[in-house]
């Protein structure tokens, strides 16, 4: 039977049509998408929940896809996929036997997020590693030079050698923004370096970044805030342009929040404290970036805290401010190196404050407002500890080194020790 020849036109026309859809740019990762531990609203409100919500709030149950199963040894074939250039996670390190070369292309790449203690942390990094070559810092500059231990033949620094081992504020400057975070630095921290050093090599980047628990991180933000901090120049970067005024929203107007009280700090709808540890460390692009019109917030938040989660577990370390003991453990056997002195729990006094003088109705809204962060923070603690576990059951003299943390060569960090300013 002959076809006519109209059924073979529209026929190709359509087959045509869908040959030059993007298919090749459609994303190839798969992100999990469990129940979120809840919906966060907008603005912090009492709910009525249900026998099966009330289980939802208390958090993912053990069947959930996210929750913490422990990290799986690594392998050629394990599926997980790497950008270009590579990640390297903390199970390659441990199962694979790669290791942080200072002298050669690596770099450790600090996420720092605000009120975690990542200030504290990176000052142990730049001052007190006993590495071969330390960094110089000048205290009034609150800058240091982290230059890698090779030397070309001639004795003279290199441009690929003289880039630093380490990309963070002290070290590089906020050079892909403002307290950047996982979209914007995953997709600057490359660009600049080769920007500035060139491209002649390959380099591997070992993430690594400071949690806090979610409550007293965000009531140390609204202290801070409260005082005058804005952090206005932050670029809030995403799939190559910067959110607008409309997607970020205002929570003030004038110069600052100065002066603001918890209620209104809890009342602003656009307040970016709310989730603030999910938000820095998930992919945006998952989700439209900071257009929240795309897709249901439930919908929205769940894809953000699968991806922080699984994010934060490709990290080469995650450390935990209520863990200061077991965090500098973890990273020394992790990267093979010592601290010359311990890292000290200090007590933020300001949010401790405000924890003392918030009533029971406050603490419940900022638990709320902040319902993604409390569950990311469980799983740190679990991915922490096993970790721990993990490494201290492979040393063989984990008791001279667990209980002499940084006692070898003990002394305080200060800034008032390193060089004065040339």
């Amino acid at each position: 039977m002959r076809v006519p020849s109209t059924v073979v036109v529209c026929g190709g026309t359509v087959f045509f049509f869908l040959y030059l859809l993007p298919w090749h740019s459609l994303p190839s990762m798969i992100v999990p998408m469990p129940s979120p531990a809840s919906s966060v609203s907008s603005r912090p409100k009492e709910v009525v929940l249900n026998e099966e919500e009330e289980e939802s709030e208390r958090g993912l149950d053990e069947d959930s896809e996210l929750a913490y199963q422990g990290e799986q040894p690594f392998t050629k074939s394990s599926p997980m996929k790497f950008k270009d250039p590579p990640l390297v996670p903390y199970r390659a390190i441990l199962h694979s036997g790669l290791k942080f070369n200072a002298s050669q292309s690596d770099m450790l790449v600090l996420l720092h997020i605000q009120k975690t203690g990542g200030t504290s942390f990176e000052k142990h990094i730049v001052q007190d590693l006993d590495i071969e070559e330390p960094c110089i810092c000048w205290k009034r500059r609150k800058r240091c030079k982290c230059p890698r231990p090779n030397t070309n033949k001639l004795g003279t620094k290199s441009k690929e050698s003289s880039e630093p081992w380490l990309f963070s504020r002290f070290a590089t400057g906020w050079i892909c923004g403002l307290h950047a975070d996982w979209t914007e630095l995953s997709s600057c921290v490359d660009y600049e370096l080769d920007k500035a050093y060139g491209s002649q090599v390959k380099r591997r980047y070992f993430y690594m970044t400071m949690i806090r628990d979610p409550v007293h991180r965000f009531l140390s933000e609204f202290r801070h805030v409260q005082r005058g901090a804005t952090w206005r120049a932050s670029r809030h970067s995403c799939e190559g342009r910067l959110a607008t005024a409309q997607e970020l929203g205002s929570c003030y107007t004038g110069r600052s929040w100065a002066g603001v009280s918890l209620g209104e700090f809890l009342s602003c709808p656009q307040n970016m404290g709310f989730n603030r540890q999910t938000r820095m460390l998930a992919d945006l692009s998952l989700v439209g970036c900071y257009n929240r019109s795309l897709m249901p917030e439930k919908e929205r938040n769940r894809i953000i805290l699968a991806s922080a989660k699984l994010n934060l577990e490709s990290m080469a370390f995650v450390g935990l401010t209520e863990y200061q003991r077991i965090s500098q453990y973890v990273f020394e056997e992790t990267f093979g190196v010592r601290f010359k002195s311990p890292f000290t729990q200090n007590e933020d006094t300001y949010s401790k404050s405000t924890l003392d003088k918030a009533t029971a109705e406050e603490l419940e809204l900022v638990r709320q407002v902040n319902a993604l962060d409390l569950e990311l923070y469980s799983f740190g603690e679990q991915l922490l500890n096993s970790r721990f576990k993990e490494l201290k059951g492979l040393d063989k003299d984990f008791d001279d080194h667990y209980n002499y943390l940084g006692e070898a060569k003990g002394r305080h960090f200060s800034w008032d020790e390193v060089e004065p300013d040339e």
